[in-house]
């Protein structure tokens, strides 16, 4: 018998087809749930790929891991992934695939419930002059409430340091019109 521990766990999936296409062409977004911090983190896709699917990868895994507060030991993600993708993955942990057509062994897809519901509500809270054609720039984060340390959010937790709103335009100015 031996104890796993589920904390350097890593899931991954690809959402479906966002109806928006990006200027910058983003058309998809990866998540990743990390399980013992309970972060989930996203980054927007061109295409579904392989080296867009790799290229999306290596960004949100150097993003967890670049305060070496967590590295994955395990990393579960969809059978359908490409071979491409399970190579790179497997020189920096340990991969595991989830069963075809059972979506609940894949955090993932939880993960992504959830990034989307947060992610529609961002949507819906934006002014009404607001492009739409930049919604990648809306997508850093998302703040939920640490597993491994429940007084900081998943954010401060895996980057050392609070969220910044004031840092999200990324050189884009909106304007916000104020009704009289």
């Amino acid at each position: 018998m031996s104890i796993f521990n589920t904390c350097d766990t890593v899931y991954t999936d690809q959402t479906g087809k966002f109806p928006i296409t990006l200027n910058r062409g983003n058309k998809y977004i990866m998540v990743m749930h990390e399980v013992g911090s309970n972060y989930i983190d996203a980054e927007p896709l061109k295409s579904r790929a392989e080296n867009e699917l790799v290229k999306a990868y290596e960004t949100l895994y150097e993003r967890l891991t670049r305060t070496n507060k967590v590295t994955p030991k395990l990393h579960v993600l969809d059978n359908e992934a490409p071979t491409i993708l399970k190579k790179v993955i497997k020189l920096q942990c340990t991969m595991q695939l989830a069963p075809p057509d059972t979506h609940r062994r894949n955090l993932a897809e939880r993960a992504i419930q959830t990034f989307k519901g947060h992610f529609i509500s961002v949507l819906s809270g934006v002014d009404k002059n607001f492009p739409m054609e930049i919604w990648d720039r809306l997508i850093p984060q998302m703040l939920r409430q640490s597993k491994l340390n429940p007084n900081v959010s998943a954010y401060e937790y895996i980057n050392g340091k609070p969220f910044d709103y004031n840092a999200m335009t990324n050189g884009v100015r909106c304007t916000i019109s104020r009704q009289r």
